[in-house]
């Protein structure tokens, strides 16, 4: 990439996808020398690090930010770069690794870094929530929930399979609260609410199917009923995108979005991201042209 400079920090957590390309670290890390980059080597050790070593990168003037990792560190990095000029690079190392899959970069390491000597530069739009940046979405709800009590053991061993197996106990275990979604076009109450900027939501599943990261908008998915047909019925029509068109589905886009809980003294959690990222009251709106990012 001609427009980018050769001093880069690699930030990289050896934990991502259960520590399974640990041992590819160091040669991802020469790779990235071989195309000729200064490379800064910077470890995660605990919630927090990647955005903290993203905001030292942007403020030393480093020309590129690459992250090792999966979803989460990628998560922690965007909010440590979002709003600056310095460019990110990605290359997945995660469970699922959706925002790669989003922007399809290659999930093989070696294919890429590649990007990184023939990629193109790109903006995208990036979700704020509270002060919570988000590259694919904000779940309020039952994913939140799942997210909050997934055991680390259980996403090792069933990766994205985990998820459902939690989610089904956590329905089982769980009242969801009535939730009120407030935006300039409509108010809509459900118990369930996606916030998507991409329309990958994770593995198969594509709850804001029509969402563009580049088109100034957040796609809203609100699932307004909780009867155990309805849920079961809503995530297994995800997989082909036809929960859109159900009655007890409300989908539309708007910039922002105010999210509160009707039950008063219930608790909803938040997460962004496939991270647990506070809960409700909640403002969620779109910033555009947020972040740029190293694409195919």
């Amino acid at each position: 990439m001609r427009d980018v400079g050769r001093h880069l920090m690699a930030i990289y957590n050896t934990h991502s996808g259960g520590g399974a390309y640990r041992r590819d670290l160091p040669l991802i890390l020469d790779s990235l020398r071989g195309l000729g980059y200064d490379v800064e080597k910077r470890e995660t050790a605990g919630v927090g690090d990647a955005a903290r070593l993203a905001r030292e990168a942007v403020k030393d003037g480093l020309d590129l930010v690459c992250v090792i990792g999966g979803d989460g560190t990628v998560n922690e990095t965007i909010n440590g770069l979002a709003g600056a000029d310095v460019p990110l690079a990605i290359v997945p190392t995660g469970t699922v690794n959706v925002l790669a899959m989003e922007l399809g970069i290659p999930l093989e390491p070696p294919d890429a870094v590649k990007l990184l000597e023939v990629g193109t530069m790109s903006w995208i739009d990036l979700g704020l929530a509270g002060d919570r940046y988000f590259g694919l979405m904000a779940g309020v709800g039952m994913d939140a929930a799942v997210v909050a009590s997934l055991n680390p053991i259980m996403k090792k061993a069933f990766k994205e399979a985990a998820f459902a197996v939690q989610g089904f106990a956590n329905y089982l275990t769980r009242e969801e609260p009535l939730i009120r979604v407030t935006t300039a076009e409509r108010t809509v109450e459900g118990y369930f609410a996606v916030f998507g900027n991409s329309s990958n939501y994770g593995g198969g599943f594509g709850i804001t199917p029509l969402a563009d990261m580049r088109d100034g908008l957040l796609d809203v998915c609100v699932l307004k009923d909780k009867s155990f047909l309805s849920t079961i019925w809503y995530w297994t029509a995800a997989l082909i995108n036809a929960h859109i068109k159900h009655p007890k589905v409300e989908y539309f886009r708007t910039e922002m979005a105010e999210i509160v809980t009707v039950d008063e003294g219930k608790e909803v959690l938040v997460q962004t991201d496939g991270e647990v990222a506070g809960k409700l009251p909640l403002t969620c709106r779109v910033v555009p042209r947020a972040l740029r990012v190293v694409v195919p």
